[in-house]
């Protein structure tokens, strides 16, 4: 079987994982004593009703009076306003943001900076509960709404003329009337104006963000309103940053899925990326700078007079669903030919059923799964007859217009091929998942591998022996592959995983025709393959700096030789925004490393500087070029025990580098870092003098007789000036630059002096 593209790692989408982030959003803590806690009169606060606009709203705490003042948390009154709100833990403050709104509120505070100006509230911010309350009529006062409280009914009615549309969990902000477009890139930033869009909007808007691509991006924002038929209008916006630089509407009757906004073509030997928008007739390309470069006549292309949902655009072809039919058609530009799926891959009664069917709302069941190559086209296919879990398979479909193409690619092995051959020499690797859990990958090459081959090859030759056809679902709900993946030499491979108790099957789990497996013993030996890379091991544990550190651990490379990381992330708060530091780099044998290095006390930076590391806790990780990654380890860090020296921030391993501290300040041996430029040193018994670049004859002696320092033909400052300490001299690490032209960093927290030096040509 010859390589495809077939398994899928979808993750979450951004618009998910935000949602995600917002909703965890951490609890604001009352910064005062429970005792001085504000408290809520519960006789008068009892049985309050909040209305917006005459709808009623339920907020996630109930509000209550305080002093004759009504109280709500302030992600309610955010969320009620359609404003985005944050806290602020390192400053203690809430933000509050809306288009041309800036407002931030300091906990405990009497006024609020609105705009960044400072406006007095009607009342104070309270913490109550953990949470902070703001007085409802401060933002009737800077959001133009009006607030009216009835005693009698006990609600708070809320009256807010608001033409601006937003998304609960969202940061953008459309104008129903005028189109304005705001955007704010996260819940504690400003919304900003990125233009007018070309908008008439009737019914209920929604908004996509998708399409990303370099500096450009594609907006789209679905106008659905009407009943029978509904009607969409999807209105597709091209970005280059904050730049408007194309718009299409697109205008679609009872059925709505989402255009295709970017797509990737392989041109001239690189992969280059392009954004696409359509009216539903005309597809228009755009290139990596925005420019259209190539438009679509669909009617032209298709002979039908309709409007198109576009799913995909290839490098020859076009996948498009036409309005009137719903039919996922092909439009093959290499030859000209334009095929309906369902005809090419349906047959029976679910081809019937495809036809058949009245209904505008109906489909063919087919989506478009991705270009596996040569002209092979992946779809996911879901029943129309219905299944018994609703799930979809995954059918394939060749090109014609690519056979000749196929013809000439070599012939892949049979499944009885391969496992007639299996063994260490025809299997190049085996590797493992269960979604995101990578296991630790098999090596035809490595010899401790060879049990592990030998087990997964008697699966292969069971296949072979007692395998049968069947037609199975598809198996993976969240679309990350569980299974195994076995490459052999020559690019055949096989994919298999589990389909059931005491059940294997061939394939990624996409569904359809496969063949599989009724052997539990078999399910038992794939299941005992699996091994987890192993955890990170530090000794000793605290480390001191400059202290040698043994550091070992599988990082799960399948490959005889790797290259590995060692980071380090410190726990301090606010820390863990900092990029991890690089400690250590070296290399690994089949995913194993086992090294020991003396811990640094400046680790490199993604500029490739270098920064001071202070103790504390932290975080030991790796980084390679190995599958599955083992959990960074807890790690302290204590001050050296002696001062120490690192070159480039590596500790060095020579004692005669070692520095001395004396009275206060930090010294190093002179002729020792001397000998890591090259740079000679000579001691002039005559004047008592070191000479670096300095003619004996140059030199004076110092009165009685003080040892003194010569650089480049003149008496060092007297802060730089030698001692001698056990037969040698030392100079102080300020001196070290002087003499030698080398940067030297003191980081007092760790005991440690770092000299960078450049190489030449590097």
């Amino acid at each position: 079987m010859h390589r495809k593209s077939l398994r899928l790692r979808t993750l979450a989408t951004n618009a998910v994982l935000i949602a995600a982030m917002a909703l965890s959003a951490p609890v604001l803590t009352a910064a005062k004593p429970a005792a001085a806690a504000a408290t809520a009169d519960s006789s008068a606060s009892a049985g309050i009703t909040v209305t917006v606009n005459g709808a009623a709203f339920k907020p996630a705490t109930a509000p209550f009076i305080a002093d004759g003042t009504v109280y709500l948390p302030v992600r309610d009154t955010g969320e009620l306003l359609g404003a985005t709100i944050a806290w602020l833990a390192p400053t203690r403050t809430v933000t509050m943001h809306y288009p041309e709104l800036s407002v931030t509120l300091g906990e405990g505070s009497a006024s609020a900076a609105v705009n960044g100006k400072t406006v007095t509230l009607t009342a104070p911010l309270k913490s109550v509960g953990g949470q902070v309350f703001v007085p409802l009529r401060f933002f009737a006062e800077v959001m133009g709404a009006d607030v009216k409280w009835n005693a009698a009914s006990r609600t708070v009615s809320i009256a807010h003329a608001d033409d601006f549309i937003r998304q609960k969990w969202g940061s953008i902000w459309l104008n129903r009337k005028t189109g304005e477009l705001y955007i704010a890139k996260d819940d504690q930033s400003q919304a900003v104006d990125y233009g007018k869009l070309n908008v008439s909007l009737q019914g209920e808007v929604t908004f996509n963000a998708s399409g990303y691509s370099g500096d450009n991006w594609v907006l789209t924002v679905v106008d659905r309103y009407g009943a029978g038929p509904v009607h969409y209008d999807a209105y597709n916006v091209l970005f280059r940053k904050q730049t408007i630089v194309a718009q299409k509407k697109a205008s679609y009757e009872s059925r709505y899925e989402q255009n295709t906004a970017s797509f990737q073509m392989y041109q001239s030997k690189e992969w280059l990326s392009y954004n696409a928008l359509t009216d539903g007739k005309i597809v228009t390309v755009y290139d990596g700078d925005a420019k259209a470069v190539k438009e679509y006549d669909l009617p032209a292309l298709t002979g039908q007079d309709d409007v198109f949902t576009v799913l995909a655009v290839g490098n020859d072809y076009l996948e498009v669903r036409p309005g009137k039919t719903g039919l996922l058609t092909l439009i093959d530009l290499k030859d000209g030919t334009v095929a309906i799926m369902a005809d090419k891959l349906l047959d029976g009664q679910e081809l019937n059923a495809v036809h058949a069917h009245a209904d505008p709302n109906h489909t063919d069941g087919l989506g478009y799964g991705g270009d596996t190559g040569t002209g092979e086209l992946g779809f996911y296919y879901t029943s129309p007859l219905g299944s018994a879990n609703g799930s979809s398979i995954r059918l394939t479909y060749e090109r014609p217009s690519y056979d000749e193409e196929r013809s000439k690619l070599p012939k892949p092995k049979t499944l009885g091929e391969l496992a007639a051959a299996c063994g260490p020499a025809t299997v190049k690797t085996v590797d493992m998942a269960d979604g995101d859990q990578i296991y630790i990958p098999l090596s035809g090459a490595n010899e401790a591998d060879r049990t592990g081959i030998a087990a997964v090859c008697g699966i292969v030759r069971k296949f072979a022996d007692k395998g049968v056809e069947e037609t199975l679902p598809s198996y993976f709900g969240d679309r990350f592959f569980h299974g195994m993946e076995i490459s052999f030499t020559g690019d055949d491979y096989l994919s298999m995983y589990i389909a059931g108790p005491g059940k294997l099957a061939l394939g990624a789990g996409l569904g359809g025709k496969t063949t599989v497996l009724n052997d539990s013993q078999a399910v038992t030996d794939f299941e005992q393959l699996k091994k987890l890379p192993t955890s990170i091991v530090v000794k000793p544990n605290p480390v001191h700096f400059g202290e040698t550190l043994h550091f070992s651990g599988n990082n799960g490379n399948g490959e005889a030789s790797g290259l590995f990381r060692v980071y380090w992330q410190p726990s301090a708060a606010g820390a863990s925004s900092q990029a991890p530091l690089v400690i250590y780099s070296g290399t690994t044998t089949f995913g194993r490393y086992d090294v020991q290095f003396g811990m640094p006390a400046f680790g490199q930076a993604p500029d490739g500087t270098m920064k001071p590391i202070l103790p504390g806790k932290g975080k030991l990780s790796i980084t390679g070029n190995g599958s599955g990654m083992p959990f960074p380890a807890d790690t302290e860090l204590a001050a050296a025990s002696a001062p120490f020296l690192s070159v480039n921030g590596v500790p060095a391993a020579d004692a005669a580098l070692k520095p001395l501290a004396v009275g206060g300040r930090i010294y190093v041996p002179v002729r020792a870092v001397a000998s890591l430029s090259g740079q000679p040193v000579t001691w002039d018994k005559a004047t008592n003098s070191i000479l670096i670049r300095t003619k004996p004859s140059t030199a004076k002696p110092a009165s009685k007789g003080a040892l003194t320092l010569w650089i480049d033909g003149k008496q060092g400052a007297a802060d730089i000036q030698p001692i001698v300490r056990g037969g040698a001299a030392y100079v102080p690490i300020r001196a070290v630059t002087a003499a030698f032209g080398y940067p030297v960093t003191w980081n007092g927290a760790s005991g440690c002096a770092n000299i960078t030096i450049v190489r030449p040509g590097k």
